[in-house]
C-alpha cells in the first residue's frame, strides 16, 4: 500500500513538473524566431501534452546552436584576409554583393573546375589526391561508413598521417551515428586529429543539439585543392551491377577558391574544438573560372544564406533556372519565388529521383506537384537510380554544385557548403550535365497526386506536415 502511494506521489509530482516545463517551454517558444503556425503548434502541444511534447521540443524546438562569434573570424577581417591572398575580388553582380555581405566570401577568378560524375570515378579521383598530399589534408563528411569504402579512406589516411603529412577530419555526430569508434581510435592511433562538429560533449547535450547537422561535404589537399559536393564516404555511392544505381556530382577545384574552402574547414574545425591549426591556405592561380563560397547555416542572419540565393536567382532569372534535388520539400519562400519565375516565362525545372530513399519525403514531395505544374514548372522524374546531386542552373551565366537540398532541413537547420559560379563556361559545362541526367528522366504530370491512392494521399498530407524535420 505504501509502495502504490509512492508510486501515485511519484507520478503526480513529475506530471506537475511536466506541466511547469511546458509552460516555461512555451514562454521559451514565444521568443524563438519560429515561423507563426510553428510557434502556436509547439505552444499547444507543450500546454496540453507536456509528456510528449517537451522531450521533442528540447530536441527540435530549442535554438542550441553552439554559437562561437567570439572567436571565429569577423567578415572584415575575413575578407582582408582573403584579398591578401588574392581569393577577393570586388563583388560585380547583385547577387555577389549580397552573398559577400552575408558570408565575407566574394568572389576570385583564377579558378580551374573539374566535374566528377558519380561515386566510382570520384573516389578513385579523391583517393589517388589524398595519397599524394605532401603537408595537409582536411576532409569534411557528414556521413563516414565502415564499409569498403570508409575502409580505404582509413587506410590512406593513416598512411599520410604516418609520414609526416597533417590530417583533420570533421564528422557529424548524426549522419555518423553508426562509425565505430573502432574506426574514430585507429584515426587518432596514426596521429590524425578528429573532432564531432559540435566537438566533444555528454551524451545528454548531443541529443539536444540533434536537430542541427554539418551536411557538409567538403575535402582540401595541401592546400592548394579542394574537393565538395554531395557524396558522402559509402559503399551505397558507388556504381555496382548488385546494387541501384546512385547519381551524384562532385567537383574538383585549384586556385584561389582553394583558400576560401580551407578557411570554410578551419571555421568549423574551430567551432569542434576551439583552435585554429597553422595550415598552408595560399593557393595560386590556375584557369580562367570565377567562383564563390557560400557556407550556410542555422547561424546566419537574418536568414539562410543559401535560401536568400536561391530567392535571388529565381527572381531574376530571364531565361531558365534549372534545379536537381532528391528531396523537393521547400520553404513557402522558395515555393512562391520558383512559382513566380515559371508564372513570369522562365523555364524552371526541377530533377527529382522517381525513387527516392526517404519515404515520408517522397511522399511530402508529392503534395507540392499540382501546384508546381499548374504554374508552368516542369517537374521531372529521374529514372535510372536515386538522383542525389544538388546541381542549379540560372540562364547561361549562373551555376552551383554543394551540398544543400530543396527541403526545409536543409534551408533553415543544416549547415551546408555551396560552390557558385557565376562562370559562362562553367555554367555550359553544368547545363551539359544536366541536360544529360534530364534525357533519363520522365515528365511528372497532375496524375502523380490526382491518382494515387486515397491512402496514399492522405500519408503525403500527414507527411507534409512533418517537412521541417525531415
Amino acid at each position: 500500500m505504501q509502495l502504490e502511494s509512492f508510486i501515485s506521489v511519484l507520478l503526480a509530482s513529475l506530471a506537475t513538473i511536466l506541466h511547469i516545463a511546458g509552460i516555461v517551454l512555451g514562454i521559451h517558444a514565444l521568443s524563438r524566431k519560429h515561423s507563426p503556425q510553428g510557434t502556436i503548434a509547439w505552444m499547444l502541444g507543450l500546454f496540453l501534452l507536456p509528456v510528449i511534447v517537451v522531450p521533442l521540443y528540447l530536441m527540435l524546438g530549442a535554438a542550441r546552436i553552439r554559437r562561437h562569434t567570439s572567436v571565429r573570424r569577423s567578415r572584415e577581417n575575413l575578407q582582408k584576409f582573403l584579398k591578401q591572398h588574392g581569393s577577393w575580388e570586388s563583388p560585380g553582380s547583385q547577387l555577389a554583393r549580397m552573398l559577400t555581405r552575408c558570408t565575407g566570401y566574394a568572389p576570385c577568378s583564377g579558378n580551374a573546375m573539374t566535374l566528377l560524375r558519380d561515386g566510382n570515378n570520384t573516389y578513385r579521383n579523391l583517393l589517388k589526391a589524398i595519397s599524394q598530399a605532401q603537408s595537409s589534408i582536411l576532409i569534411e563528411f557528414f556521413i563516414i561508413r565502415n564499409d569498403r569504402v570508409g575502409a580505404s579512406l582509413r587506410r590512406v589516411l593513416e598512411e599520410r598521417a604516418l609520414a609526416g603529412v597533417k590530417v583533420y577530419v570533421i564528422y557529424d555526430e548524426v549522419g555518423s551515428h553508426k562509425l565505430p569508434a573502432g574506426y574514430l581510435r585507429r584515426l587518432r592511433k596514426a596521429g590524425i586529429h578528429v573532432a564531432s562538429f559540435n566537438g566533444r560533449r555528454f551524451w545528454l547535450s548531443s541529443i539536444l543539439r540533434i536537430n542541427y547537422r554539418n551536411h557538409r561535404k567538403l575535402v582540401v589537399i595541401d592546400g592548394s585543392q579542394a574537393y565538395l559536393g554531395s557524396l558522402n564516404i559509402g559503399l551505397e555511392y558507388t556504381q555496382s551491377p548488385h546494387r541501384p544505381y546512385w547519381r551524384d556530382t562532385f567537383v574538383n577545384l585549384r586556385g584561389p577558391i582553394v583558400t576560401q574552402c580551407t578557411l570554410s574547414f578551419l571555421d568549423d574545425w574551430q567551432r569542434a574544438t576551439g583552435e585554429v591549426p597553422f595550415l598552408p591556405i595560399e593557393a595560386g592561380y590556375a584557369a580562367q573560372h570565377r567562383c564563390q563560397l557560400i557556407p550556410s547555416g542555422p547561424d546566419d542572419t537574418p536568414m539562410n544564406t543559401w535560401q536568400l540565393c536561391l530567392l535571388e536567382l529565381a527572381a531574376h532569372a530571364r531565361s531558365r533556372l534549372w534545379l536537381a534535388s532528391p528531396y523537393f520539400v521547400p520553404t513557402d519562400a522558395v515555393r512562391e519565388a520558383l512559382r513566380a519565375a515559371a508564372l513570369r516565362g522562365v523555364d524552371v525545372r526541377l530533377l527529382v529521383p522517381k525513387r527516392g530513399d526517404n519515404r515520408a519525403a517522397q511522399l511530402a514531395m508529392l503534395t507540392f506537384v499540382p501546384d508546381m505544374l499548374a504554374c508552368g514548372v516542369r517537374m521531372l522524374a529521374y529514372e535510372p537510380g536515386f538522383l542525389h546531386e544538388k546541381v542549379c542552373v540560372c540562364d547561361d551565366h549562373t551555376c552551383s554544385i554543394g551540398t544543400a537540398n530543396l527541403d526545409e532541413r536543409s534551408l533553415r537547420l543544416n549547415f551546408e557548403l555551396t560552390l557558385l559560379m557565376e562562370d559562362t563556361a562553367a555554367t555550359a559545362d553544368v547545363a551539359a550535365m544536366l541536360e544529360d541526367d534530364m534525357s533519363n528522366a520522365s515528365v511528372m504530370t497532375p496524375a502523380h497526386w490526382y491518382k494515387a491512392r486515397p491512402i496514399t494521399r492522405l500519408l503525403a498530407n500527414c507527411c507534409r506536415l512533418l517537412s521541417p524535420a525531415l
